[in-house]
């Protein structure tokens, strides 16, 4: 017969597994901003005037972006102001506030449980521009968060 004993107490045994949640806590977050960002910069190159759309004030392109969650709480945002336009803050303000009310809606319904990834482009003209003008606002974003999801979770050694 075999017999096995640990030299180690329940509240080591508890800090030791706590210890290995919060590092694979952590690698999520990195894979999660891994591809939030690559979204974000695929989206943005889509969104420059050279090859996207009239945007003079800015407030498009900055209102599209991203928040990254945990359980209805936020753990990383990505918002940037527009390199072009001339009003461009309350772009970025009503993005994030999109996102976040996104974010609390999904908590009050229940469906935020777990980790997940916001877009948004939050300028209620976005679907129009997006619609009526064959124009990628967030779609892109969309796709490429779809798509790199697996590979990023692939990534992760822990």
């Amino acid at each position: 017969m075999f017999r096995l004993e640990l030299d180690m107490t329940p509240a080591e045994l508890d800090a030791m597994y706590r210890e290995q949640l919060e590092e694979m806590d952590r690698h999520t977050l990195d894979a999660f901003k891994r591809v939030l960002a690559r979204a974000l910069q695929i989206q943005r190159a889509k969104m420059r005037p050279d090859g996207g759309y009239d945007d003079q004030t800015g407030q498009l392109r900055s209102s599209t972006g991203g928040l990254i969650y945990r359980d209805g709480l936020i753990l990383h945002e990505d918002f940037q102001l527009s390199p072009y336009g001339t009003d461009k803050t309350p772009g970025i303000d009503a993005g994030r506030e999109l996102a976040l009310r996104e974010v609390k809606l999904s908590r009050s319904s229940g469906d935020s449980a777990g980790w997940g990834i916001t877009l948004v482009s939050g300028m209620e003209y976005a679907s129009w521009v997006q619609n009526a003008h064959g124009k990628s606002v967030v779609e892109d974003a969309f796709l490429e968060v779809a798509k790199s999801l697996d590979q990023a979770f692939r990534e992760i050694d822990v």
